[in-house]
């Protein structure tokens, strides 16, 4: 993002502008253009060094969201912008004014950030490409990626992402929960603890996992819807034992915010996954399957409610491991997967509307696997 020095030349001779260590174009915003995450003036420190006097800062910044004022809320630091869901479709750029001991008069007008958007979905994938890639977890505990094509249907490539995965009761994708633009894995352990895999960009995760929640094991059906409740940071939805459903609001870097019940009588339900934004209105959606095979889908309104419910299939007790890991077969609408008794994978094609437009299948041997995220 380039910078526009402004100002320069309105101090009186005999405050000399000080010298600078940096360029002007080398001031700019800083950081993901992701709600939660936090931007910061990049260049500013060494462009100002010398402008302070004893003790006092050498510059301040004045946010601006699409060219008009903005203050930080909250006011973590005057140095740093937290991004919030009011920053949604808006660009950063910045004021950094310096201190009028030494610098009076002299000021960086910083380039937009891009375009601020929400936390990357599990339908973004985890290679930074944005199509389709299914995690498959094999009986031996061995966690496997299959690629989909960039551009076309199909499959691209497999890799091993690593062995050791049988330990964990329950894993599931649900996108970015540390704010860095990269899909993340969610993984649960026999003691109830919930832990985070953080991705790496290129398809693998740190080795370090952070224990992020307790007490799961009383919490059925995950899923990762996305942004259910409308602040822009993805969420999990998950019941209990009594059929009360709850969304887990997600924090920025990591933490939750308090559970909030979005639901009653789910116990009814075996089957709880996120596939997006499933009929078209912008806001993501929920499918769950009850325990005679038929398969509701239950739109979000955004802001953590429902708008309707419907029935949308029956029969998919035939199938094992459903989800919906992202588009398939390109078409711009996420698609729902599951495994037959034949050990076929079976796509289910979505038709941007909340129902479909065809299955085929487009995998064979897929027994291998105890898990697919």
């Amino acid at each position: 993002m380039a910078a526009l020095l402004v100002g320069a030349g309105l101090a009186p001779a005999a405050q000399a502008p000080a010298a600078h260590a940096a360029d002007a174009q080398d001031v700019t915003v800083y950081g993901h253009p992701i709600v939660g995450a936090v931007l910061s003036v990049e260049g500013a420190p060494a462009y100002f060094a010398n402008c302070g006097g004893s003790g006092e800062p050498s510059y301040s910044i004045q946010w601006l969201r699409d060219g008009e004022p903005v203050e930080t809320s909250p006011p973590y630091s005057p140095y740093l912008y937290p991004l919030e869901a009011d920053d949604l479709g808006g660009r950063i750029s910045a004021i950094a004014t310096g201190s009028p001991t030494n610098c009076a008069g002299q000021e960086v007008v910083t380039g937009e950030s891009e375009e601020i958007r929400k936390e990357p979905m599990r339908a973004e994938g985890f290679t930074g490409r944005g199509v389709f890639e299914l995690m498959a977890r094999k009986h031996d505990g061995t966690l496997m990626m299959y690629l989909g094509r960039d551009q076309v249907q199909g499959w691209q490539e497999t890799r091993q992402v690593g062995p050791g995965w049988d330990g964990f009761t329950r894993i599931f994708a649900a996108g970015d929960f540390t704010t860095d633009g990269i899909s993340d894995l969610m993984a649960t352990d026999t003691s109830g603890t919930l832990y985070r895999f953080q991705g790496t960009g290129d398809g693998g995760f740190y080795t370090f996992r952070h224990a992020v929640g307790w007490g799961w094991d009383s919490i059925d059906k995950v899923a990762g819807p996305g942004d259910f409740d409308g602040d822009g940071l993805n969420d999990l939805l998950g019941s209990e034992a009594n059929g009360d459903l709850y969304v887990f609001p997600s924090h920025p870097w990591g933490g939750w915010s308090p559970r909030m019940k979005v639901g009653h009588g789910w116990d009814v339900m075996d089957l709880r996954i996120g596939p997006g934004d499933f009929d078209g209105d912008g806001n993501v959606d929920v499918l769950a399957k009850d325990k005679a095979g038929r398969l509701y889908f239950y739109g979000g309104d955004g802001a953590g409610g429902w708008t309707s419910s419907r029935q949308i299939g029956q029969g998919w007790n035939a199938l094992t491991n459903i989800g919906s890991a992202g588009d398939f077969n390109r078409d711009g609408v996420n698609d729902v997967h599951g495994v037959n008794a034949a050990g076929e994978l079976v796509m289910y094609y979505g038709d941007g509307h909340g129902g479909w437009k065809g299955a085929e299948t487009v995998g064979w041997g897929w027994t291998i696997f105890n898990g697919l995220y």
